[in-house]
């Protein structure tokens, strides 16, 4: 585990619930504070899917090149992985979301986000299309990963500059009701954010091997990624926004995720931003963060509905902070009491 990488999962979840809290566009207050910050925050799921291209060639590309690793073992620690607090959410989303039958089997066997129609991609617990989309990237990983070995570094640039062409090309050729869809929600086109973070990986180790960073190139790569990132956010209200679903935050999460993994590229050159990142509760919260991304919506959901039943009326801010930490407490709890307990009995079993 890369303990800054983990850390910062929970702050890109962090992002993706102040996406959706959309109530509060419609105070006046707070109307201006979500249009031109909070609603950026799905930028975490370009984050998240890049991140799990990186950490899954991590953990897995030398066992795949080595035939260390059966299909059936990467599949079924994959599955156990995720879909335990998965399966737990959709259930507790049906009251409020229950549509058909149909939906709900599509949920089951999470091929919503395959379906270019928002009743099914965005239908019970809607962050978990992206599950539906990692699910996917699973699934082709191991495939990936070996025809990966066979290419070479020129032929993985040319694949690179291919992928970004053909984003470009759907960018202006799309009708703009189809541009959410393709370029937002469709694992068949956000598997080039899963392939991306594979590649980066290739440079973290080609970096590690070669042994040509030194402190202060990794304190340069930091800052340079911060501040790539902040200026990318500032900017981003004059970037169309087909362009910020698609390939806009590549760039930024690149370099913030080969920053923040130096303590793998090199063990010697440790700077304030891994230290401060290797925080034990930092790690915590990433650890968590899977549960703090599944849970959100629904304890946003719940709480407004619910929200005056017992006579105290919330608004605006407070409304946030109290849906912040119910989903923080309910996070810990699926984590100690689903995720970890259940990922073990289904690896037992199985294997």
């Amino acid at each position: 585990m890369i303990k800054p990488l983990t850390s910062l999962r929970f702050f890109f979840a962090f992002c993706v619930f102040l996406s959706h809290l959309s109530y509060l566009k419609y105070d006046g207050r707070y109307k201006g504070i979500f249009e031109n910050i909070f609603s950026e925050g799905f930028l975490g799921v370009s984050f998240f899917f890049i991140l799990s291209g990186f950490i899954l060639a991590l953990n897995y590309r030398d066992k795949f090149k080595n035939k260390n690793i059966s299909l059936k073992k990467f599949y079924i620690a994959r599955f156990a992985r995720i879909y335990p607090l998965y399966f737990f959410t959709m259930l507790v989303s049906i009251p409020t979301f229950y549509s058909s039958l149909k939906i709900l089997f599509c949920n089951i066997l999470l091929i919503q986000s395959y379906i270019p129609d928002q009743l099914y991609f965005f239908s019970y617990n809607a962050p978990s299309w992206s599950i539906s989309d990692e699910m996917f990237f699973y699934a082709l990983f191991p495939f990936l990963i070996g025809i990966g070995f066979k290419f070479s570094k020129v032929l993985k640039i040319v694949l690179l500059i291919t992928f970004i062409a053909l984003l470009l090309v759907l960018n202006n050729l799309l009708p703009e009701e189809k541009i959410h869809y393709w370029l937002y929600i469709s694992p068949f086109t956000r598997i080039f954010d899963f392939i991306l973070g594979i590649l980066l990986f290739e440079i973290a180790l080609y970096l590690k091997r070669k042994k040509t960073l030194h402190k202060k190139s990794f304190i340069f790569l930091e800052i340079g990624a911060l501040s790539i990132l902040v200026l990318s956010f500032i900017c981003h209200l004059y970037v169309p926004i087909s362009y910020r679903f698609s390939i806009y935050y590549w760039l930024p999460m690149c370099l913030i995720i080969l920053s923040a993994a130096n303590s793998y590229i090199s063990e010697s050159n440790i700077t304030w931003f891994t230290k401060f990142l290797s925080w034990k509760w930092f790690v915590y919260l990433g650890e968590i963060s899977f549960g703090f991304y599944l849970i959100h919506y629904l304890v946003i959901t719940y709480t407004q509905k619910y929200n005056g039943l017992i006579g105290i009326q919330l608004n605006g801010i407070p409304l946030a902070l109290l849906m912040f930490f119910i989903t923080l407490i309910a996070s810990i709890f699926a984590y100690e009491a689903i995720e970890k307990p259940f990922n073990k009995k289904l690896k037992n079993l199985f294997s």
